[in-house]
């Protein structure tokens, strides 16, 4: 076999298969523009001539074409409360070109649904044929996806930087400390409370005994924990203050609509059902509560915790284009805030309040699904290395996993055989995954899945105040 074997075949199948595939179709671009999504078209200078009873701009010679005067002539002053309609259209693949940070969007989301393919291809293989100490090149596809997410948030942070939101950026900052604070206070708590399993990393390094396990540190290994807690702290603030926002306006345009607000209400508060789900006393204790007759087994409850973060991650996607939508409703209220104010206003100033709306979308449709690529990925790791199995929920998967290291070992000399260096490759591939344990591992992704959600929900509830309170 190869050094993957069928999963690299796969990935390549995969990979030109979709690369043929994305010319004709984008999903990200399909989520924009199916037709679904309206936005606000801003009045023209004609529009807002005949609506001020302007009269029609005139050449009266030469002069007028002079640059240092062209933008004098074109500009010019409407009152506020002028009453203006926007029009409205549905959103075209030949209007979200000009977007910004259209193409990041459409890669994320292109490359997120490559992902899944591969990985529900390789987890098919692992679940019939159950392969023994063969790296899930999965893993790596997902380790990327969750770079692209990261970077688009970065991305998101960098572009408040670079403008003058000095107080957005000193929320997050405050947010990321708050954060750190916080994640040491989490990993603190006892496993009988908070059962992530960080604590097995302790009886990990007494069953292994090579060098590098021994010299692992849990405060350490918690340490880095909080490191990670602190920067996703700062890099979820905007995200989830937009989110917050979009959230708000959705219910008020669905007012009416009492099952669809039902759903938004839970789709807003489902990462906390996520959080409580890893709370011993509130989840797995009244679930297998001894003196009832249990309705899952330990095993059967893990995976039904990573189930219930996909679908919450699915139901998330299903309403996006419902909190874009209320996103782009912006630029209607913030006309109706320009009415209500007296004075005069340029023509250039009130078509930007309109059109910046419809021109920040792809960064909105980022900010939205970042996230959720990181939380779905986390759960898809939580799943694969920490050694849980769709159809066999026992300990032995688990118990096989965790196998000590090879004594012999393919020793590369400049005579070797492709062959042994293959070998050799997959030894090393093996003493990695026997220092990186399915325990391990399990506690490390079950924290980080259980932090992504609470930090999400945390964080969105600090934007309800924001928005309630601070914003204008």
């Amino acid at each position: 076999m190869a050094i993957f074997g069928f999963q690299l075949c796969f990935t390549l199948i995969m990979a030109c298969f979709l690369q043929k595939l994305m010319p004709l179709f984008s999903f990200g671009r399909w989520l924009l523009c199916s037709g679904s999504l309206v936005r606000y078209k801003h009045p023209t200078d004609e529009e807002l001539r005949k609506l001020a009873k302007k009269p029609a701009e005139k050449v009266n010679g030469k002069a007028r074409f002079r640059k240092n005067q062209q933008s004098e002539e074109k500009s010019f002053k409407v009152p506020r409360n002028l009453e203006i309609s926007l029009d409205m259209e549905p959103v075209r693949p030949m209007n979200v070109i000009v977007l910004r940070s259209y193409p990041d969007y459409e890669w994320l989301v292109d490359y997120s649904v490559f992902v899944l393919f591969v990985y529900l291809g390789t987890e098919l293989y692992y679940e019939l044929w159950s392969p023994e100490r063969e790296f899930n090149i999965s893993m790596v596809w997902i380790a990327l996806s969750v770079w692209f997410a990261v970077k688009n948030m970065i991305s998101i942070l960098w572009l408040y930087a670079k403008s003058n939101a000095g107080g957005e950026i000193s929320m997050s900052i405050s947010f990321g400390m708050m954060s750190f604070l916080s994640g040491l206070a989490v990993l603190m708590v006892r496993e009988d409370i908070l059962e992530f399993g960080v604590d097995s990393v302790h009886n990990v390094t007494q069953h292994n005994s090579t060098m590098i396990t021994q010299q692992f540190s849990l405060s350490g290994l918690k340490l880095l924990l909080a490191g990670f807690s602190a920067i996703y702290g700062t890099l979820i603030a905007f995200p989830a203050i937009r989110m917050a926002q979009m959230y708000t306006h959705a219910l008020k345009y669905s007012r009416d609509n009492h099952l669809f607000n039902l759903v938004l209400h839970f789709n807003f508060f489902a990462p906390l059902i996520i959080t409580l789900l890893w709370v011993k006393p509130l989840a797995r204790d009244v679930i297998m509560h001894p003196s009832l007759t249990p309705i899952l087994t330990n095993y059967q409850f893990d995976i039904s915790r990573i189930v219930f973060v996909v679908l919450v991650c699915i139901l998330r996607l299903v309403l996006m284009r419902s909190h874009l939508q209320a996103y782009l409703n912006l630029a209607y209220e913030k006309l109706n805030k320009i009415k209500k104010e007296s004075g005069m206003i340029t023509n250039f100033e009130l078509q930007r309040t309109v059109s910046h709306v419809f021109y920040y979308l792809g960064v909105v449709a980022m900010q939205y699904l970042s996230p959720i690529v990181f939380l779905l990925c986390s759960a898809l790791c939580l799943k694969s290395l920490g050694g849980f199995s769709w159809k066999e929920f026992s300990p032995s998967f688990v118990a096989n996993s965790t196998i000590t290291m090879a004594a012999n070992s393919t020793m590369l000399t400049r005579e070797s055989t492709f062959v042994e260096m293959v070998a050799s490759f997959n030894n090393g591939l093996h003493d990695i995954t026997d220092i990186l344990t399915p325990q391990l591992l399990r506690g490390v992704y079950s924290y980080v899945t259980w932090w992504g959600a609470t930090n999400w929900f945390g964080a969105s509830c600090m934007g309800l105040l924001y928005h309630h309170y601070l914003s204008g």
